[in-house]
């Protein structure tokens, strides 16, 4: 009877602690996708399926990347809601004793880009965290390639401004307690509207003092106090920590500070009428060429472009 190849036993272990992880698994000078991942990858960046000899009489599905050029191909799937786990090999195999020992050593998503030749230059690339429950919220926005964390607590007409801050900040990603995930008008308006990716995880992620252990870990004393005080915001925040440890597969990851705001300090703009008022896309092409972004940007620097973008997508209510 026909038995894998080592390598081949060797991918499947690792895929399945990954299953929802396009495992670029590294051979050589390239990343090799097997079996359904190699399906959709084939698929999606348009790359010759072939075949590789895995011990069985069927020969398994492959197409690979070089991995010199692995993020352009990285980026086309996180950008179509895609996680692509990063397998490397975790010894030199000149010297390896039989098989290499491979490992999966970071995990991207959309909200957890670092590479710049994924990021849109001047414009914020957030992780969003809901944790819902009965009329209250907590929200959480973070930009893992610069830092910045924001968190609110919102309450009274929860879900219409759920979708107000949805709309205001514009995540790549989105994570959801359960409660949160329940609510099928909100998953309609994240996967229609938003477009942006979306996962709920299990509701110990949430966890109060869990997360707000994890916030006293990451953050600065003197700049978390506001938060503390705020249940369901420190939940968003904890999650979106932990979510971006687990992404990055380190524990060393540090949060510059984490600013708690009032949805009272902006204007509530909805959907529409950021759409109708073009702020930073046109209604027809979605570009910011036409926009009142695009009138008024003459910034020189991304984090000069990031900065009016901010402006004009938080107005205040007061100066």
């Amino acid at each position: 009877m026909a038995q894998m190849t080592p390598m081949m036993k060797q991918y499947l272990e690792i895929k399945q602690q990954y299953p929802n992880c396009i495992i670029f698994y590294r051979v050589g000078d390239f990343y090799e996708m097997f079996f359904d991942d190699a399906k959709t990858a084939s698929r999606e960046l348009e790359l010759v399926l072939t075949g590789k000899d895995c011990g069985l009489e069927e020969r398994a599905p492959m197409c690979g990347v070089p991995f010199h050029a692995y993020e352009s191909y990285a980026a086309k799937l996180v950008s179509r809601g895609y996680k692509v786990g990063i397998c490397e090999q975790m010894e030199d195999p000149a010297l390896a004793k039989g098989l290499v020992k491979r490992s999966v050593i970071r995990i991207i998503t959309p909200g957890t880009v670092l590479e710049n030749s994924m990021l849109e230059e001047g414009k914020n690339n957030y992780l969003c965290a809901i944790a819902l429950r009965a009329d209250e919220a907590g929200l959480c926005f973070a930009d893992v390639s610069t830092g910045e964390v924001l968190a609110t607590c919102i309450s009274e007409g929860v879900e219409n401004k759920i979708k107000s801050e949805i709309s205001r900040y514009s995540p790549r990603e989105i994570i959801l307690n359960s409660e949160a995930a329940a609510k099928g008008s909100l998953g309609l308006f994240i996967s229609e509207r938003s477009g942006c990716r979306c996962e709920v995880l299990d509701d110990e992620a949430f966890d109060l003092t869990n997360c707000a252990q994890k916030i006293k870990e990451s953050t600065e004393e003197g700049k978390r106090e506001e938060l503390l005080s705020h249940p369901l915001a420190v939940s968003a925040a904890g999650a979106v920590i932990e979510y971006i440890k687990n992404t990055q597969m380190s524990d060393s990851y540090k949060l510059r500070n984490i600013e708690y705001y009032s949805d009272g300090q902006f204007m509530t703009l909805d959907f529409a009428a950021r759409r109708n008022l073009e702020l930073c896309e046109t209604m027809r092409t979605k570009e910011k060429k036409g926009s009142l972004l695009w009138v008024l940007d003459r910034t020189e620097t991304p984090m000069g472009k990031r900065l009016i973008r901010t402006w004009l997508e938080h107005p205040l209510l007061s100066c």
